[in-house]
Parts: structure tokens; C-alpha cells; sequence
């Protein structure tokens, strides 16, 4: 197992582990990756071997240090290790063998991960998740949608409501639905910055719904391979009642099986965002946090979680 950086990876052996590894994801590209750095200002680490990469970014904070895949706060939805074979999970493990009394190795999988690989050694936690079938016809689609789902739709389009993609120059208007709904929810928002180098790389499409041409709802969701994924979304609770969300998320769903076979709905940890991901019909599945820790990493990891829900903790984390 070798250690990369950005400067001297070899991306061709990079790739080519992505290409045939079954669970690749967005967030193990390159591109994705070095976007990450630029915005956080994080120090990289990429494992990599002839069947396998593994992508952390080192985070310190005072006497701690977390090897993240990815560090909690910085916007992947996944990451961990990619191995054509069990033996190439058992050596990554490995690398981390040993870790001193404040380090901590973090991990979030891909859904459907074997994470009996992991569990012997390490703490495990699912997270549950809906993938939509994007395989099957616009009709069977739209049937599997519950009936409160459906009759959202149809209330957007009674009331005017229109989708349409745009490009990052409509960002500050939806960084403005962002920032009121992350008032709400007292959560720090992701940087605007990073969200326009996703925009701009390609790797993501921002998707507004409009009433009276004004931005009231919007997501940039990302896409890769034959998968799109939600990363980010926001409304202004003024014109909920008009349910431009729902119709944003079904012209995306028809948009996105034209080319693309899965729909990730990018988890559904919290009851209220649930209940709405799992009204469009896909398949519950499951991803993992996986942590691996020192004993006084673990105890500042428990007390991290009880107090996250203040903005000013989730700021200063990621500062």
C-alpha cells in the first residue's frame, strides 16, 4: 500500500481501481477530492495499491487528529476504502492498526457495503437510505410514489410552479434559501464557494423551481457513472404551501432517467427528511459510520455528537 498526494498520485492506478470497483462513489474521484481540499484546506492522505484506493483527509484540532473518509463536516456523503478484494480491505484496516490515545479513524461507506469486514475491529452504525429504481418506466414510477406525494405534485403544477436547471450564476439566490433554511434547522451551511466549484467542475446541476419567476425551491445534486445522487437542498417556507420541492424532485427523477439508473436520495437519518425521501418509492438500503479510536478520541467523539446541533460547534469543527 503506497501514499499519495495530489502531486504525486498515480491517477491512471487511481481510475482504474474506480472504474471496476463496484461501490465508487462521487466523493472517491479525484476531482471531487482535490475541490475538497481547496475549500477546507485539508491535508490529503491517498492510500492506493493495484486494487485498491483510499481517500482520507487529516483534520487536527489541538491534541486530536482524525483520519476522515471523509471528515465529518465537509460535505461527502461517502468514502472509505475501494477494494477489488477482501484481502485489500483487510490492509487498509491495518494501516490504522494502531492509533494513539487522541486519534481516530472515521469512516462513512457506500450503501450496501459488506461491512462485516469492519466489524470485528471497529464501532458500527447504519444510516438508512432510498435509492430509486430510475430503470423502470415514468408510469411504474410514478405509481410507487405514496399518494401525499403525488398529490403535491399535482398541487405545484395547479399553482404555477416551473423547473428548470441553471447554472452558478443563480447560486446567490439559492445560497439565500440555503441560509434560511439552515436558520431554521440552527445547522451551519456548507461554504457558497464549494458549492460553485462543484457547479462549475460539471460534477454537479443545480435544479430550481420558479413561481412568478422567483427561486423558491432548489438542489444541486451530483452525478457519476450511472448514478445522480441529492447532496444539497433548500425552500423558503413562505411558498411551501405550493410544494415546489415535490415537483423539483419529480421533473429531476424524469430528467435523470433518461440517462442514469439510480437515484440516491442521499440519506434519511432524521424522521421529517425520511419521511419525505422514502414517499418516492426506492428501496431502503443502508451505509455505515465506522470509527476506530483511541480511548480519548472516543470520549471527545460522544460529547462532539451531543453538542453538534449548536452552529457554533459545527463551525468550529470545520474552521
Amino acid at each position: 500500500m503506497e501514499i499519495g498526494t495530489f502531486e504525486n498520485i498515480n491517477r491512471k492506478k487511481w481510475n482504474e481501481v474506480l472504474e471496476k470497483a463496484k461501490n465508487a462513489t462521487v466523493f472517491h474521484t479525484l476531482e471531487w477530492l482535490e475541490i475538497q481540499k481547496k475549500i477546507f484546506g485539508m491535508e490529503e492522505m491517498l492510500l492506493f495499491s493495484k486494487d485498491c484506493i483510499f481517500p482520507i483527509f487529516i483534520k487536527r484540532k489541538g491534541p486530536f487528529t482524525i483520519y476522515g473518509s471523509p471528515v465529518p463536516e465537509t460535505g461527502s456523503l461517502y468514502g472509505g476504502p475501494l477494494c477489488c478484494s477482501v484481502e485489500g480491505y483487510l490492509k487498509t484496516l491495518n494501516f490504522f492498526k494502531r492509533l494513539g490515545l487522541f486519534s481516530s479513524l472515521f469512516i462513512k461507506t457506500p450503501n450496501n457495503f459488506d461491512i462485516s469486514i469492519f466489524e470485528k475491529e471497529c464501532i458500527v452504525e447504519p444510516v438508512g437510505n432510498y435509492i430509486l429504481d430510475l430503470k423502470k418506466s415514468e408510469e411504474e414510477l410514478w405509481r410507487n410514489l405514496n399518494k401525499k406525494t403525488r398529490n403535491a405534485i399535482r398541487k405545484a403544477k395547479k399553482s404555477g410552479i416551473k423547473v428548470e436547471f441553471c447554472d452558478s450564476s443563480y447560486l446567490d439566490e439559492y445560497y439565500e434559501m440555503v441560509k434560511e433554511v439552515s436558520q431554521r434547522g440552527s445547522i451551519v451551511p456548507l461554504p457558497k464557494e464549494f458549492m460553485k466549484e462543484v457547479l462549475d467542475s460539471q460534477i454537479g446541476k443545480l435544479l430550481l423551481a420558479f413561481y412568478k419567476d422567483k427561486p423558491v425551491a432548489g438542489g444541486i445534486f451530483l452525478t457519476f457513472k450511472n448514478t445522480v445522487t441529492y447532496w444539497d437542498g433548500a425552500s423558503y417556507s413562505k411558498y411551501r404551501s405550493y410544494q415546489p420541492s415535490n415537483l423539483l424532485q419529480w421533473e429531476l427523477i424524469i430528467w435523470a432517467k433518461e440517462n442514469y439508473s439510480y437515484y440516491d436520495l442521499g440519506g434519511a437519518g432524521i424522521p421529517r427528511i425520511t419521511r419525505f425521501k422514502k414517499g418516492w418509492g426506492g428501496k431502503y438500503v443502508e451505509y455505515y459510520r465506522v470509527y476506530k479510536e483511541g480511548i480519548i478520541a472516543k470520549f471527545a467523539r460522544m460529547i462532539y455528537q451531543k453538542l453538534r446541533v449548536y452552529p457554533a460547534i459545527s463551525k468550529f469543527f470545520r474552521s
